[in-house]
């Protein structure tokens, strides 16, 4: 397997299992079935688990001997070339974020207190952190690389995202409120740490992954969430082959 061994990708694997398992049964005490698209709980819960992954995977991978320690740093050099403010890098993205966040919320009929201005910094975080390996394609000057980039991130969070409900509320038919939630967290926390991590090593480490990595680090976890729409989905396909009547 390439970029580390089979051995490297259990390791990396099993400190996002391990992760994603913790929020998902703390997001099965907060929440039952059914739930909103995207509960608070869940909000917090994946900032929590995007900052363990940068301090146990991304910073103690890619600093002071670790595996990716040379790719790392050629990473850091290339975007402090990009970056010449080093504070814009790790904090000016972050405001944006935040700033966006803020209009919606204001425009919105949710009161701004504290957990709803919390909620907006944790999206942030969550961008932020979520978009951070994408700006490895900015040095190249490739708008198509970034931009497509972007757009498949996007696609796979949201269909993450749209189909977490419906994962819950199908789980909830087999196993009880709590390990639904938690089923379907810990599937959703999975395929977004796991999303990041295979972006990492792609546009930031320039490690290519096969077939077979793309469907252990995005594809399984991403289907698991998505097959409650394979009917939905097999009855456009219908519709577009065959047509109205």
């Amino acid at each position: 397997m390439a970029g580390g061994g089979v051995q490297g990708f259990v390791m990396d694997q099993s400190v996002n299992l391990a992760i994603a398992i913790c929020i998902g049964l703390a997001v099965g005490f907060f929440e039952d079935v059914p739930i909103n698209l995207v509960p608070d709980a869940l909000i917090f819960g994946l900032t929590i688990a995007m900052i363990a992954q940068e301090v146990l995977l991304v910073q103690r991978t890619g600093y002071l001997g670790g595996r990716y320690e040379d790719e790392m740093r050629d990473y850091t050099r290339s975007m402090l070339e990009f970056f010449d403010n080093k504070a814009f890098w790790l904090f000016g993205i972050l405001s944006i974020f935040f700033v966006l966040g803020m209009i919606p919320l204001i425009l919105s009929s949710r009161d701004i207190g504290a957990l709803s201005v919390a909620r907006i910094f944790c999206v942030a975080v969550i961008l932020t952190l979520g978009v951070d390996p994408i700006l490895a394609t900015l040095p190249k000057n490739d708008g198509t690389s970034t931009f497509g980039a972007l757009v498949i991130y996007a696609i796979v969070i949201h269909s993450g995202l749209s189909g977490y409900p419906d994962l819950a509320i199908q789980l909830n038919g087999y196993l009880g409120s709590f390990s639904a939630v938690t089923c379907s967290s810990i599937v959703l926390t999975f395929l977004i740490l796991s999303t990041r991590w295979a972006y990492i090593r792609n546009l930031c480490y320039g490690m290519a992954d096969g077939w077979k990595e793309f469907a252990l680090y995005i594809g399984i976890p991403l289907m698991t969430i998505l097959q409650t729409e394979i009917p939905e989905f097999l009855e456009l396909l219908f519709r577009i082959y065959v047509g109205a009547g």
